[in-house]
């Protein structure tokens, strides 16, 4: 009896024979492939959802700007006339400060901000400010969009708020400008204190000479690719012409 128990327990101690080690080893191997890839998968879907998302904010920004340019200028100060329009024109603006009634146009531009007034909305007139922060860089870089009445940016110094941006952009050269034939004017053109019209960087072209504005956005990704960690970069440009 004695001599079947010990055989017993010997049996009972047997363990996995390396067959069975291997098999194991292979059955985990395919199932941690598995998890890996469905990681990789998720994250290479998620930055290509972010690139997507990142174009179309993009896009959308510039077409804002475009939309606004086309309404620089507007209304000219040859549509309001105090005698007989005072009750067209926006509550108080001819009675109080003329000047807030009428869009002057282009007031600013260089090589990473403009300043433009125009009736963007149908609100009366805005002043416009679209500026790279920091201008200077370093960049990944935040294109801005900044809008406040004529009226309150006047008469009682408003600053505009900031609503929509452009995050990631690696340019500091955004804005250009061109005159009615297509040549281009040098920037800056920056108001000086008793100098009208305001005068280009050189030094003889007005910034009333500017006709079309060309926007440039090298912008790059938030996330680095799973597979190559390159950041992707697209580049999206467009024109716009502008009465000034």
């Amino acid at each position: 009896m004695s001599k079947v128990i010990v055989k017993l327990r010997k049996r009972g101690q047997r363990g996995f024979s390396l067959l069975e080690l291997l098999l194991v080893l292979a059955i985990l191997g395919v199932v941690l492939g598995v998890v890996v890839s469905g990681v990789q998968l998720v994250k290479t879907n998620t930055t290509q959802a972010d690139n997507v998302d990142l174009t179309q904010q993009s896009r959308q920004f510039m077409d804002q700007v475009v939309q606004d340019l086309h309404y620089t200028g507007f209304p000219p100060v040859g549509m309001f006339d105090p005698a007989t329009q005072l009750l067209m024109a926006p509550a108080g603006c001819l009675a109080v400060a003329p000047q807030t009634c009428y869009a002057a146009g282009l007031i600013s531009i260089s090589n990473n901000a403009i300043q433009y007034e125009g009736d963007v909305d149908g609100t009366g007139v805005s002043e416009i400010f679209v500026q790279l922060a920091p201008a200077a860089g370093p960049c990944p870089c935040a294109l801005r969009r900044g809008q406040v009445s004529k009226f309150q940016f006047v008469n009682i110094g408003a600053v505009p708020s900031y609503y929509t941006e452009v995050d990631g952009v690696m340019t500091l050269n955004v804005f250009t400008a061109y005159d009615f034939a297509g040549n281009a004017i040098a920037l800056p053109c920056t108001p000086v204190a008793g100098v009208t019209p305001t005068i280009c960087a050189d030094g003889i072209t007005p910034i009333t000479d500017i006709k079309i504005v060309g926007l440039l956005l090298n912008v790059q990704s938030k996330t680095p690719d799973p597979t190559t960690q390159a950041f992707t970069a697209f580049t999206v440009s467009t024109e716009a012409k502008i009465s000034n």
